[in-house]
């Protein structure tokens, strides 16, 4: 084995424990809302008002952070992504004002978005030529999503009991998961070398990928599928809690709840290769079908008059299944994404897909705010869930002629930046 082939496997061991401690913010999300609520003294309003700017600064940090990975390599890309995550976490905890948490977030999109342009990528470059590299790669990412949804359970369920103790030590801790990050970021060993491309050259390599989007039939019906579930995804994040809150669950019994669903969208992971494999081209179509069929059973379950033990049962097996196709989801995209994709251009196709993906989450969040305040989060669940199912059916046909194919049934514009 030479030298290469060691660098390679050492980063895709430093890989697995990257995602669980860097791909997201551990201790974080449990107690976000009431961190920001009870010790910054932020109202309920500008809490949400905090998550748009996340979603507007993300789409900025993506046309930087792919100006700047065309100039540097995607490990220093990586790198500077969680020197910004430290520096938003520590604003986050010793900022005092609304001002502070408005930088906080604006850095930490920043942040997250020179990650996820990176990482995938890094990765990528570091499966061996004569490997099936989309199998090999949903192999790896699935094995270490599931540890890290492990990690993340147990981590929401230790924030809550030491919320109660100090309210600062689950961002403290988010804190130190940071820095351990940044040292495995460090870590990696780069694959490709440095490009010494100039600004305007940068310019000119992100507009080559966008006038592919436009052209290639297979990209716009593949990114069409992907926001629009991601949407879903991320309208059901705020649902979620708020449809237990009204069915007067206890706060602790909701933490054990998410915990659990933290497991099951683990599992969901590991399950992708097998998922995939037997849906094949209709993976995307069945997983937002089965998504928007769950958001429709939790309302219905609700909003009819059975035993409250009933209704309990129905949501938490309509969570159950959500849960499992968003962790389904989390490795699947990325098997689409790299599918006919050199890792030269890469980093620029994830810009531009998290681009869409704040796009869609706006368009779709935004929408299902809207009929929550026309309706009771029950009634808001079957409208979502009819408005999904009808999308997911126009989608559907959409994409049945152009994502999925053989790869002689594609046009060359689809499959121009594919690997020789």
């Amino acid at each position: 084995m030479g030298k290469s082939d060691l660098i390679k496997k050492h980063n895709i061991k430093i890989y697995f424990w990257y995602v669980i401690f860097g791909s997201d913010l551990l201790f974080y999300y449990g107690t976000r809302v009431l961190y920001l609520s009870e010790v910054k003294g932020i109202s309920d309003s500008n809490i949400v008002f905090l998550s748009t700017i996340f979603s507007f600064a993300a789409i900025l940090g993506i046309i930087f952070g792919n100006i700047l990975n065309n100039k540097t390599t995607n490990k220093k890309t990586l790198i500077i992504g969680d020197c910004i995550s430290i520096v938003s976490l520590a604003l986050f905890i010793l900022g005092r004002g609304f001002l502070e948490m408005i930088i906080s977030q604006i850095l930490t999109a920043i942040g997250f978005t020179l990650k996820n342009i990176s990482l995938a990528p890094l990765l990528q470059e570091s499966i061996q030529k004569e490997e099936n590299k989309s199998k090999v790669f949903s192999n790896i990412d699935g094995k270490a999503y599931f540890a890290y949804c492990i990690c993340s359970s147990i981590s929401i369920l230790l924030a809550g009991y030491l919320y109660e103790i100090n309210k600062n030590i689950p961002a403290i801790l988010s804190f130190i998961c940071a820095i351990i990050a940044l040292v495995l970021s460090a870590s990696f060993y780069d694959i490709k070398t440095e490009n010494k491309t100039t600004l305007k050259e940068s310019i000119k390599g992100i507009k080559e990928c966008f006038i592919f989007f436009i052209h290639s039939k297979r990209m716009k019906a593949l990114l069409l599928s992907l926001g629009f579930i991601w949407g879903i995804f991320v309208l059901y994040g705020t649902y979620q809690t708020t449809l237990l809150k009204n069915l007067n669950v206890s706060a602790g019994y909701i933490g054990i709840i998410v915990m659990i669903l933290d497991l099951i969208r683990g599992f969901g992971g590991r399950m992708e290769y097998i998922y995939n494999k037997k849906n094949s081209n209709r993976s995307l179509t069945k997983l937002s079908l089965l998504v928007s069929l769950s958001f429709i059973s939790a309302g219905l379950g609700t909003v009819l008059k059975i035993p409250f033990i009933w209704q309990i049962i129905i949501v938490i097996l309509a969570y159950f299944i959500i849960d499992i196709m968003r962790g389904i989801y989390m490795v699947l995209y990325k098997r689409y994404i790299n599918s006919f994709t050199n890792t030269k251009v890469l980093p620029s196709i994830y810009s531009l897909t998290n681009i869409y993906w704040n796009i869609s989450r706006i368009i779709i969040t935004g929408i299902g705010s809207f009929i929550l305040t026309k309706a009771n989060i029950k009634i808001s669940y079957i409208i979502m869930g009819i408005f999904f199912l009808i999308l997911t059916v126009l989608i559907g046909v959409y994409m049945s002629s152009r994502v999925g194919l053989k790869p002689e049934e594609y046009e060359k514009v689809d499959i121009k930046y594919a690997e020789k």
